[in-house]
């Protein structure tokens, strides 16, 4: 009896330990990089995306997403996403949790609802927690402060249903000062991908030394009648790809671009309909949304 009782006593130890030296093996290796929560319409096309800044693989599997209604002074949580079938997350590689696979690129994971998946703030918050011992990694807080759930102080950059494309992004990408005001801006939104400030197509909230002034890829979608037009402008030579979505996800039409400065596309599509526009060149990438009259 004194034996089975001192092996149940060192195998508590020995599993103590391995839960302590994961958390600190783990600490402050993942951010939530970018948050698009807010979208022209119906919030459908949401998402939330995950960066490792660390040097070695994260295991996914031990992470709690935990989204927090800061509503009224309070910090409840609404919502966990999690999976233990997610894979090893590798140093500077992202991982994108969306509300709408059709609708969001590099998504890596679907998640319920498919809208108003993410709250819109004034505030609300989201956690990275260790599913082991409830350590938090990592936390945002956006619209104001959740009371404990905020670094430094509460972002007060907005995310925007007025302007399409649009995010909060950490900015520079990955960086950490433990302040979430100092650390999100409105930057294009970017899933799955290095964080982008571009002047022409989406609003930033930066200084001017933040601004890439001269963007590579332009994508302006123009309205009419039943029709949407596009003009795109390349300053590469990677070709490029265009796909017009409806906000359900289906595909309405795709069109490959070689190398191009400039080109333009006529699609006929229905009245009255919001549609969603994805060009694609190298590792560049932009959403657009456009309402047909």
């Amino acid at each position: 009896m004194i034996l089975a009782m001192k092996t149940r006593a060192a195998r508590q130890v020995l599993l103590a330990g391995s839960i302590l030296h994961l958390s600190f093996a783990l600490q402050a290796q993942v951010v939530i990089n970018e948050v698009d929560m807010d979208q022209v319409g119906t919030d459908n096309a949401e998402f939330l995306e995950i960066k490792n800044v660390g040097t070695s693989p994260f295991p996914l599997q031990y992470l709690q997403v935990v989204l927090i209604n800061g509503n009224a002074g309070g910090a409840v949580e609404y919502l966990t996403i999690q999976n233990p079938a997610w894979p090893p997350l590798a140093p500077n590689d992202y991982f994108v949790i969306c509300a709408n696979e059709g609708l969001t690129l590099n998504c890596d994971h679907v998640a319920i609802p498919a809208t108003n998946l993410i709250q819109n703030g004034s505030p609300d918050a989201i956690a990275l927690r260790s599913n082991v011992d409830g350590t938090v990694w990592d936390m945002l807080s956006y619209g104001g402060a959740v009371p404990g759930y905020t670094e430094g102080s509460g972002t007060t950059a907005e995310d925007s249903n007025v302007d399409d494309g649009v995010s909060l992004s950490r900015w520079p990408d990955g960086m950490d000062t433990d302040n979430n005001d100092a650390d999100f801006v409105i930057g294009c939104a970017t899933p799955g991908l290095p964080n982008r400030l571009d002047p022409v197509n989406c609003v930033v909230t930066t200084s001017i030394d933040g601004i890439d002034e001269q963007p590579s890829l332009i994508l302006l979608p123009m309205a009419d009648a039943g029709r949407i037009g596009l003009l795109i402008r390349s300053g590469g030579p990677e070709p490029i790809e265009v796909a017009v979505f409806t906000t359900t996800g289906s595909l309405v039409a795709s069109r490959h671009f070689g190398p191009t400065a400039m080109a333009n596309w006529s699609i006929s599509v229905a009245e009255g309909q919001l549609y969603v526009i994805q060009a694609r060149r190298g590792h560049q990438h932009m959403v657009r949304r456009v309402l047909v009259p």
